[in-house]
């Protein structure tokens, strides 16, 4: 389609919409002009108010998380139960990493990581998880993927973390760590890392709730968790650090994913220090 059959479109249909929503659209529209942004459309329209409360999607809620049916399924180590250090300590020393020892890390590691950063803790009164993250409306839109290279224990390749079961899905076997280097704009430490674990929003879950509100809700979500990640790997001694530069199809294309079902957040390359 063209620009000006798809805006011819839009305005067909803004016509039909409620007229908070209009002067929303238009206002984020003027915004958008003056200053050449078009973030402001979104941000105006996403917006809550006494007279405006967004409008609903057209989504219906899923699963809370993944599972890749007929995939090989690794079962992981229990997690630590304790790191032996105090929580503020960890918060006052976190830091981004980008240097990386050679040493492999161990399933251990990967499995507390992993465990602490989507991990399920226990079942609400309902039926549903309860994660290590908080979760507007508790709908859990993030997942956790992650390329191994040198991890003792585990066979190269691509992995899907499913937290119902504490295990690994395989995916794809291989050494994607050049490949995620080179989507990753070329960042080198990228590459090196023994490790990389990658986030993705399944954005339905949440907007099947919150409507356009849900894109800020489903990255706050992702956020919490990158959090974990980042605490976790220094109460382990570990080195990461979040990265948010890559080529969003080339991604999906290789976790094999629909961009618009399940958008990336954030790769965490992660090693031993240096």
């Amino acid at each position: 389609m063209s620009l000006d059959s798809i805006l011819a479109a839009l305005a067909g249909r803004l016509r039909g919409a409620p007229e908070a929503l209009r002067e929303r659209i238009l206002k984020g529209l003027s915004r958008s002009v003056y200053r050449d942004d078009l973030t402001m459309v979104y941000h105006y329209i996403s917006m809550i108010s006494e007279d405006y409360h967004g409008v609903d999607l057209p989504y219906e809620a899923e699963d809370f998380y993944k599972t890749y049916k007929g995939k090989p399924s690794i079962a992981l180590p229990e997690p630590h139960a304790k790191a032996g250090v105090d929580i503020l300590e960890v918060i006052k020393s976190r830091r981004s990493r980008r240097r990386y020892s050679r040493r492999p890390l161990s399933l251990g590691e990967v499995a507390t990581l992993l465990y602490y950063t989507v991990g399920v803790v226990g079942r609400t009164w309902w039926g549903g998880p309860k994660r290590v993250y908080p979760s507007a409306g508790a709908l859990q839109p993030v997942e956790a993927y992650l390329s191994a290279s040198r991890v003792n224990g585990l066979e190269e390749g691509l992995y899907h973390y499913n937290p119902g079961k504490h295990s690994l899905e395989l995916l794809k076997k291989g050494d994607y760590s050049l490949e995620l280097a080179r989507i990753a704009l070329g960042q080198e430490h990228v590459g090196e890392a023994p490790a990389c674990i990658i986030l993705t929003i399944v954005y339905r879950r949440t907007a099947s709730k919150y409507g356009l509100r849900s894109y800020k809700y489903s990255h706050l979500d992702a956020g919490f968790a990158s959090q974990n990640i980042y605490l976790v790997a220094e109460a382990l001694n570990l080195a990461t650090v979040a990265v948010g530069a890559y080529y969003d199809e080339e991604l999906c294309k290789l976790l094999e994913i629909d961009c618009e079902e399940e958008m990336p957040a954030l790769m965490f390359p992660i090693g031993g220090r240096t």
